[in-house]
Order: structure tokens, then C-alpha cells, then sequence
């Protein structure tokens, strides 16, 4: 009884397996497009679900702290800040004027990311992010061709072993498309359409803060591109600290991907992050 390309000798079968490896790949990235919530656009989002759409609790702690800087709440002193009074700010302000002098990054960091579940649930609630089982099923479909796949090539590894054929390059590919299929789990923008297509308009109002934020735009400017448009700015050391912490695996930054996008996400993510 025939089986079908499972009969092709190895040279045949793992040409076959790298063409629908790259398929698998491409497929990985439309599933998403395809399928991703229409979702509904709120008339106003404030700058700190902004920050977090753009980039998760990361984001938004970098926005948060870009505003204290410019209001001159908050100091750089080295690698450490210090918190001047606590005012009457937001209570996520407050949380970090609140901090043990000096504070570092981790901590002012960790003390924003207490106030992130309130902005990502309001954020789901509006149409904007995706809550986390429509998210985990996004998941699922965007790695379900790599995990046909891997089911196709492992029946064939069982075969060629019963067969006593060599399958070394078979296991290998085998490994690849495990290693591709976690990272496409992994990696997800929770951003509905209508999220995405939110925060490209905002990007696009708001492009001359790509260049010159004025001291009461830091936090917008910080929350939609990021801690780059501070360089050469007096808040410039801000993001020579976040850089620095970025390359040596800190922890996180001002990547797109987080919770809002991403993969992290709660958007990790979420997170720019993938499709």
C-alpha cells in the first residue's frame, strides 16, 4: 500500500518539507491579519493607555516617568531617581514619588506595572485589546501550521526509523519548526483593528513629537514612539539609561510589543510585536 509522499526517499521528502516549512511560516503571519477582532474605537484614550497600547506596562512605565521628569517631580541622579514632594498627582505618580530614595529603574518600573491590569482590562472593555481567550485562540490558530507540520514530518521520522533510514537532517528540521512554533505562540499583537488602527492615527497627529516634544508633551511623545524622542533633550539621559538597560537584557523598554502589543502580552505584550 502506497503512502504517499511519506514513500519519498530523503533528498525528495526534505526538499518537500522545506517548501512547506516556508509556507507554514507565511501562513503563520496572514492567519492573524485574517482573524484579528474588528474590535471599536473609543472617541478618547488618555496618554497612559496610550503608552500601554503602544507597548504594554513597559511603555508605560516610560511615559509615567517621563512626565514626573518634566514636571520636574522626579530627578535623574546616575542610574537612580529621585522623587521630589508626593503631590496630587495620578495614583500611579504617587505610587512612584512614593518609592524609597533613590529609587531605581526596577522598582519604579515594578511599582507602574501595579496600576497596568486596570488600564488593559479598560482597554479590552473598550474594543481595543484583545481579552486573553480570544488572544490564547489567536494563538492557536497563527501556530496550528507549524504544528501540522511537525506532525507530518514526525509520522515521517517514524516511518524512516522503522524503515532503519538515516533522519538525522529530518530531526533537525523537526527541532527548527518546534523552535518556530514557540516563537509564533509566543508572539502576538493584542491589538484589535480598530486598537491598531487607533494608535496609527495617533502616531500620525502627533508625528511633529517625533522631533521636538515640548516639556508638557514628553509623556505623549514617550507613550507613542518611544524613549528616542528624548535624545538630545534635557531628559536625554532618561533614554541613555533605558538603551543601556535595553542591550544588556534589562527589563524591557520601548518596544511595541509589550503587553499592549505583543508578545508579552497583555497585551504583550503584548506588545509590538508580531502580526
Amino acid at each position: 500500500m502506497s503512502l504517499g509522499p511519506f514513500d519519498l526517499t530523503g533528498g525528495p521528502f526534505l526538499q518537500l518539507y522545506g517548501v512547506l516549512l516556508v509556507l507554514a511560516i507565511i501562513t503563520g503571519f496572514v492567519i492573524p491579519r485574517r482573524l484579528r477582532p474588528e474590535g471599536r474605537a473609543p472617541r478618547t484614550t488618555d496618554t497612559d493607555h496610550l503608552a500601554f497600547l503602544a507597548g504594554g506596562s513597559s511603555r508605560l512605565a516610560e511615559a509615567v516617568t517621563a512626565r514626573l521628569l518634566a514636571t520636574r517631580q522626579l530627578a535623574i541622579d546616575g542610574k537612580k531617581f529621585l522623587a521630589g514632594s508626593l503631590g496630587t498627582g495620578t495614583p500611579v505618580e504617587r505610587g512612584v514619588l512614593a518609592l524609597p530614595q533613590p529609587a531605581s529603574w526596577g522598582a519604579i518600573s515594578n511599582a507602574v506595572g501595579r496600576h497596568a491590569d486596570p488600564i488593559r482590562e479598560r482597554l479590552v472593555e473598550s474594543g481595543l485589546l484583545m481579552g486573553a481567550g480570544t488572544a490564547l485562540r489567536l494563538r492557536f490558530w497563527q501556530t496550528s501550521p507549524y504544528l501540522l507540520l511537525f506532525a507530518f514530518g514526525w509520522t515521517k521520522l517514524l516511518i524512516g526509523e522503522a524503515r532503519g533510514r538515516p533522519v538525522g537532517f529530518l530531526t533537525m528540521l523537526l527541532v527548527l519548526t518546534a523552535v518556530l512554533a514557540l516563537v509564533r505562540f509566543a508572539t502576538l499583537d493584542r491589538r484589535t483593528r480598530a486598537g491598531q488602527e487607533m494608535l496609527a492615527e495617533a502616531r500620525e497627529r502627533s508625528e511633529r513629537l517625533r522631533r521636538a516634544p515640548a516639556s508638557g508633551e514628553t509623556d505623549l511623545a514617550v507613550a507613542l514612539f518611544g524613549t528616542t524622542v528624548l535624545v538630545g533633550s534635557a531628559w536625554g539621559d532618561f533614554h541613555r539609561m533605558r538603551s543601556e538597560s535595553n542591550s544588556s537584557g534589562g527589563d524591557g523598554g520601548s518596544s511595541s510589543s509589550g503587553d499592549g502589543g505583543g508578545s508579552g502580552c497583555g497585551g504583550g505584550g503584548c506588545g509590538g510585536c508580531g502580526s
